[in-house]
């Protein structure tokens, strides 16, 4: 097998694998282990179906919770929130999913990721079931903490599995990776809806409802994803070499971070910003009703469920890393209109919309490319497939992590201008990265085929 491509037998369309992933695996172990994930494809269907269901239920009761838990200290402080404050407890769930992932997933790895898909939610619903029992800011934090980490414990373990069972094809691949960047939005739109609906209602008794979501999705895990045996996994210095030596995982996940950061500021005080008592020349603070906001939210995340659509037919064909770096832009349109909208009559707003609208749609292809791109970096490794994968999860929640801290400085410099500025600089940011990116892929695949030709 050559490093820059993976034949697959039938006349299937080639994947493309980056160059520069080490490869130690010997030929008797990779055929176990091809056996193990042909066994799994032969249920692809039910397999896939459970994992992305579970993917959704958990980002419905993640994201739901994170925004009741922002109205629930907004109305702590009489809807005067310090930005600050709203961004660590944001901030919370995210670090722990961070930094608890890499170690979840090769232990998923290594002793088998049926148990991890199935416990990962549960410790998720108890973390849960702890914010409806805090009093304080300081004891939200603390309970989603607990929370990330049942988040680190499904999340990188249903990608690895995913992987697995799209092994040996680019348009199997690229449907799942826009199917699971499809359930993770939709499950941000369920969350968003049930956080700013459940919450006025229900108020902390909307913290059990959304324990129960977890409990589901451990549920679905336990019933439809068949029992995953426990892999013979490369050695420790191999993973890490992987991801942090030479090649194209290390070299792109800073702009994966980036990206991330990006949508993690905006997930972690849009709704707060929306809510805030009004602001002279900040349209957007507006002290809009809560209903209203999850409307907004949901809409937003319906259009880049629209744009993964759009997006999956060119990722099909196309190679990630140019998708992604075709999609970025599109983070620079809605930045414009967001601006504008701040800064006209809440009467005008609307003619500003459409640009939204398309921004949305073009940046929609960015999250399914990064998917399938991390994917494809698996294929040489394929027993820490989960390892690799937590990498997602790393930038996600690292990312996410960032971007919520510093949106809440940001805000607190410039309100909703600031939230804006930073968007800028980070997905400009991610666009210089990415072209880096490319270039030390093309000359990795140059070197590659050089070798050859002399070999």
């Amino acid at each position: 097998m050559s490093e820059g491509d993976q034949s697959v037998a039938g006349g299937v369309e080639t994947l493309k694998v980056p160059p520069g992933v080490p490869d130690e695996a010997h030929d008797g172990q990779r055929e176990w282990i091809a056996g193990l994930e042909e066994e799994l494809r032969k249920h692809r269907p039910a397999a896939l179906t459970a994992l992305l269901t579970s993917t959704g239920l958990l980002r419905v009761a993640s994201v739901g919770t994170a925004v009741a838990v922002q109205l629930d200290v907004s109305a702590f402080s009489g809807d005067r929130p310090s930005g600050v404050a709203i961004g660590l407890v944001g901030a919370s769930q995210a670090i722990t999913e961070m930094l608890f992932a890499p170690f979840m997933a090769r232990l998923a790895d290594r002793y088998g990721r049926s148990r991890f898909l199935v416990g990962g939610p549960v410790i998720g619903a108890v973390g849960v079931l702890l914010v409806a029992l805090a009093t304080n800011a300081a004891h939200v934090a603390g309970s989603r903490l607990i929370e990330g980490i049942g988040a680190a414990a499904f999340v990188p373990v249903a990608l690895g599995t995913i992987a697995a069972a799209t092994s040996g094809s680019q348009p199997i691949r690229a449907r799942a990776s826009g199917a699971f960047e499809g359930a993770t939005l939709a499950g941000y739109a369920g969350g968003f809806a049930l956080g700013t609906f459940l919450w006025p209602s229900l108020h902390r008794v909307s913290f059990l409802v959304l324990a129960g979501l977890y409990l589901c999705a451990s549920l679905i895990c336990a019933v439809w994803v068949r029992n995953l045996r426990p892999m013979h996994v490369s050695p420790l210095r191999t993973v890490l070499r992987a991801v942090l030596g030479p090649g194209p995982m290390r070299s792109f996940m800073p702009a994966w971070i980036a990206c991330f950061a990006l949508l993690g500021a905006f997930v972690a005080h849009l709704p707060a910003l929306l809510r805030h008592e009004p602001v002279p020349g900040q349209t957007l603070m507006h002290h809009f009703d809560a209903r209203f906001i999850g409307v907004v939210l949901v809409t937003w995340v319906v259009l880049f469920l629209v744009g993964i659509l759009l997006w999956t037919p060119y990722l099909s064909r196309g190679r990630p890393l140019a998708i992604m770096r075709r999609a970025v832009p599109g983070a620079w349109l809605i930045i414009a209109a967001l601006v504008v909208i701040n800064h006209v009559p809440l009467a005008a707003a609307p003619a500003a919309l459409p640009f939204l609208a398309a921004g949305v749609l073009w940046l929609a292809g960015f999250g399914p490319a990064a998917v399938a791109y991390l994917a494809d970096c698996t294929e040489q490794l394929m027993a820490d497939r989960a390892a690799l994968m937590s990498f997602y999860t790393v930038a996600l929640a690292g990312g996410g992590a960032i971007g919520a801290v510093l949106g809440g400085v940001a805000i607190r410099w410039l309100h909703a201008d600031g939230l804006f500025l930073l968007g800028l600089l980070l997905s400009a940011l991610a666009f210089g990265l990415l072209a880096v990116v490319a270039r030390r892929e093309g000359e990795a695949g140059g070197r590659s085929a050089a070798v050859a030709l002399a070999g």
